[in-house]
């Protein structure tokens, strides 16, 4: 006679109490040294297998080897909030960066939003992230984003505030430190991203050719929004009044890349603020098609496609933005100077936020050039790992984002799909597939297999939201192994917290089975 269900359920309980997480020493327990070294937590927001699967077909070849791929020790992740199945991205980059679950729909470096939102304790006792924690003890952090930089991904990691959309205040607090903390807070020395409205003060005019402190380069290419702070206060100005580097478009990024490779001595602070809000375009492929934003500059065959996805129209300053890899790699570089100063090793938060929103916008080009930057990201952190063994190279989302899959086809064009063929026709439910313009455009086509066939595919979307998917956490280097031993059973957002501070701070902090973060007193 079979079980009753909830004889199932009881026992699948006390498996999962049994294979949870080995419980370590306690972190107020000596013991062994532990090898401390560099954090490069890479997110590449809203990713799931399927996602890398797109990605490696089209950019790379179904038979090939991925940078995501060459990264070899791998866990199942678990992104569940303290009260919800599903991650905000908010939720998730506060658990990521202080290693308690907390409320899902509105923490933002606190547990909870507006007037119930509690400032809170991080696992390892201390009061603000593990970015904070680092870079107050003299570790040199820095921020990456192809989104704005206060995009939860990685302004949690610096900043607290009761809702996610006070951008303005979180970019203050980027430069400022946190409320009641002030000087006390030692700001990143690297912030590469998008965000420029929340640096400068509402009606500041647009630059016209010539870049300056008090005009603004970019203008969102969706929305036409330009600088949004209700200060007066230029962030801009401020941040080079302080000794900052900052760079604003494709040209300057570049001089400041070649003075690095000329003054190797060289260790800057530097802000870079490469769009408006986002540098990427996130809106349904259609919807470009309507704005006119079409790069007619690129050649027949340019795998990218003609749809401006990242950046802005040809000739205008916000051109050709730098990518999340090409960010990656600078702020590889300047950590590691300021590293060598410091005697101490540094963390990086690299957020590949265009995966998540384009996916939830299903705009299959602007998902896969957004993978495209991910592995590029990573391949900068497997070589700066090659060179300097003492890092923790480590990749995770904290969900799916629509559920996105490969179909493949023998058209050349994209046409629906019928999700109901069971059903009287009457009822079909017809889905339209995504090609390279979206709906009914030219379909996909991979790159050759090992029998050297170019086969073409389609996108199909199972949403538009975030979902609790299949999310794979993959590491390398110093202390990735964990990821397929103690953490194996299960591994989840909190543990993307103890894996890092493991690795920058050598203590093994346990997992806080039933605690909620603790208030600050």
């Amino acid at each position: 006679m079979q079980a009753p269900f909830s004889s199932l359920a009881a026992a699948a309980t006390a498996a999962v109490i049994v294979l949870g997480p080995a419980a370590p020493a306690r972190a107020d327990t000596p013991g062994p040294a532990v090898p401390t070294g560099n954090v490069v937590f890479i997110h590449p927001d809203g990713t799931g297998p399927s996602h890398w699967g797109a990605a490696r077909m089209y950019w790379y070849g179904p038979d090939a080897i991925s940078p995501w791929d060459r990264l070899p020790h791998v866990a199942l992740y678990r992104g569940h909030m303290a009260d919800d199945l599903v991650a905000t991205s908010n939720g998730g980059a506060t658990t990521h960066a202080f290693g308690y679950k907390v409320a899902a729909a509105g923490s933002y470096g606190m547990d909870g939003r507006g007037p119930a939102a509690r400032p809170i304790l991080a696992l390892s006792g201390y009061p603000g992230s593990l970015l904070r924690e680092a870079a107050n003890a003299g570790h040199p952090t820095g921020v990456v984003n192809d989104g704005d930089l206060p995009e939860p991904g990685t302004g949690v990691f610096f900043a607290e505030v009761d809702d996610r959309d006070e951008s303005s205040e979180i970019a203050r607090q980027l430069l400022d430190g946190r409320p009641g903390f002030g000087d006390r807070d030692q700001a990143p020395v690297v912030a590469l991203g998008g965000g420029e409205g929340f640096f400068l003060p509402k009606g500041t005019e647009p630059c016209a050719t010539e870049v300056k402190p008090d005009c603004a380069v970019h203008v969102d290419p969706l929305a036409g929004s330009g600088p949004a702070r209700v200060d007066g206060r230029n962030l801009v100005r401020e941040a080079l009044a302080g000794g900052w580097q900052v760079l604003r478009t494709r040209a300057e990024f570049e001089a400041f890349r070649a003075r690095l490779a000329r003054e190797v001595d060289w260790r800057p602070r530097v802000l870079g603020l490469f769009a408006r809000d986002d540098i990427f375009n996130d809106a349904p492929e259609e919807v470009l098609l309507s704005r006119g934003l079409v790069d007619a500059t690129r050649a027949p065959g340019d795998k990218r496609g003609r749809l401006i996805s990242h950046g802005s129209l040809p000739g205008s300053l916000g051109y050709d933005p730098p990518t999340a890899a090409e960010m990656t790699v600078v702020a590889l570089e300047v950590l590691s100077r300021w590293s060598r100063a410091a005697g101490k090793p540094f963390l990086l938060v690299t957020e590949v936020e265009s995966t998540d929103n384009m996916s939830n916008s299903n705009n299959a080009i602007g998902t896969l050039a957004g993978l495209a930057h991910a592995n590029g990201a990573i391949e900068a952190a497997l070589a700066h790992l090659a060179h300097d063994p003492a890092t923790l190279v480590l990749a995770a989302a904290d969900s799916d984002a629509s559920g996105l899959q490969v179909i493949g086809v023998d058209a050349p064009r994209a046409r629906s799909e019928n999700v109901n063929p069971a059903a009287a026709r009457e009822h079909d439910v017809k889905v339209p597939l995504d090609g390279i313009e979206g709906r009914e455009s030219a379909s996909f086509v991979a790159e050759p297999d090992q029998f050297g066939q170019r086969l073409a595919f389609n996108v199909g979307w199972a949403s538009g939201r975030d979902m609790a998917g299949g999310v794979v956490t993959r590491a390398a280097g110093l202390h990735a192994e964990r990821l397929a031993s103690a953490h194996s059973a299960r591994f989840d957002n909190v543990d993307v917290y103890r894996i890092a501070y493991l690795t920058l701070f050598g203590r093994q902090l346990d997992y806080p089975q039933g605690r909620r973060a603790p208030g600050r007193d």
